[in-house]
């Protein structure tokens, strides 16, 4: 509602008001509130720069996919389908912190305390995709088959992954 009273008359009873009034003396209805400017978290820009640097890297990492490996070639099909999996709860989690951003007034430590646990978590994410393309990057210039690192960063995406539907 505006300060202006709906040209000085009670909208719910027609009477009469004062301007500046907040309580219509006839009805007794609230006639005017201040409305309170909304706060944004200080975390909001932190989690949307989150989001987009792991939407980079996994674009990265899914197209250096596409570049070293057949699409039916099994390698392929586990590294496609870890990315899938990582982005489905990375999703997941950022919804969340989105969801946690919201109820963050700046006055609420355990609101805090768990926007910064989920925002840690996020950027783990972020570390292993970098992994994964830091391996990627290894491959396509030995061409080498070096399963085991590869499959050493298959088991840590799983573990994080593990550890974050435990979460």
């Amino acid at each position: 509602m505006s300060s202006e009273n709906h040209n000085h008359f009670c909208i719910y009873c027609g009477s009469k008001l004062v301007p500046n009034q907040h309580y219509c003396s006839h009805c007794g209805k609230e006639v005017y509130h201040d409305v309170e400017p909304e706060i944004p978290s200080k975390y909001e820009p932190e989690i949307l720069k989150i989001e987009k640097e792991y939407n980079l890297k996994q674009a990265k990492a899914k197209e250096l996919v596409d570049r070293l490996f057949d699409p039916s070639h099994v390698s392929y099909q586990k590294f496609t389908a870890a990315i899938r999996k990582s982005n489905g709860l990375f999703d997941n989690q950022i919804t969340v912190a989105r969801k946690m951003v919201e109820l963050d007034d700046g006055h609420n430590l355990v609101v805090e305390k768990e926007l910064k646990i989920k925002i840690k978590t996020l950027n783990t994410f972020i570390d292993k995709m970098e992994d994964l393309i830091n391996e990627l990057v290894i491959q396509l210039s030995s061409n080498e088959d070096d399963d085991e690192d590869i499959n050493n960063l298959f088991s840590e995406m799983d573990d994080l992954i593990g550890s974050v539907k435990d979460y």
